[in-house]
């Protein structure tokens, strides 16, 4: 007989997040590259910070409801594709995962975010 494989409900949960998270960055995204001449990288680097931002806001107020909430995975990874000045600000307005070990590993991760950031600037161009 073969047994029954579990299933994980919180996958499910993480793509949803995860999505939302790239509806938002589109949203951003596209008005900026049909309404402006900016460099790509300029143009992702606010959509990206932006949606980040929008995401700490979202996972704020969840907490604060007590729902379901972004996953800690999808934050990070906004964060790491660009997003570290919208952590950074999310963070703070909204005084969201800043004490404690958990706001260490948001703050290990924004300086990684920035420090990569900071690296890939001579190859970007302007």
């Amino acid at each position: 007989m073969m047994r029954k494989r579990r299933k994980n409900s919180r996958y499910p949960y993480h793509h949803r997040s995860l999505l939302t998270g790239l509806g938002i960055t589109a949203v951003f995204l596209l008005p900026l590259l049909y309404l402006t001449s900016w460099p790509i990288h300029h143009i992702w680097l606010l959509a990206v910070n932006g949606a980040t931002f929008t995401l700490f806001g979202l996972d704020k107020s969840l907490a604060i409801g007590k729902q379901k909430r972004v996953p800690e995975i999808v934050l990070h990874g906004f964060t790491l594709a660009g997003g570290a000045a919208g952590q950074l600000l999310g963070r703070l307005a909204f005084r969201h995962k800043v004490r404690g070990r958990k706001g260490l590993v948001f703050t290990a991760v924004f300086l990684v975010s920035a420090v990569l950031y900071a690296g890939s600037i001579p190859f970007l161009g302007s």
